[in-house]
């Protein structure tokens, strides 16, 4: 082989080798972004649900064993929330 067979040999392997580099940075990046939404999600989804429990009980006449319950899972939710809270931060 010459080489200016050589050299182009080389070179389209450390194009190939760069893409494949360039793939797996775009996929990790990805993969945290997906992450970063389904944690937003889930808080979200606790916020709305908490916020939920707060109207019912300060808008809807229900009895007094439903009550406990909706106030036990606004506590709950309270606690879900700061520890989620937490770990995003």
């Amino acid at each position: 082989m010459d080489m200016q067979a050589i050299i182009k040999h080389k070179l389209a392997y450390f194009k190939h080798v760069q893409a494949d580099i360039d793939s797996r940075k775009t996929k990790a990046s990805l993969i945290m972004l997906r992450k970063q939404w389904l944690d937003k999600q889930k808080v979200n989804n606790y916020v709305n649900e908490y916020d939920r429990i707060r109207g019912i009980l300060n808008t809807s006449v229900t009895g007094e064993l439903t009550n406990d319950l909706l106030n036990k899972r606004k506590v709950e939710l309270e606690k879900l929330g700061a520890k989620i809270i937490d770990q995003i931060i």
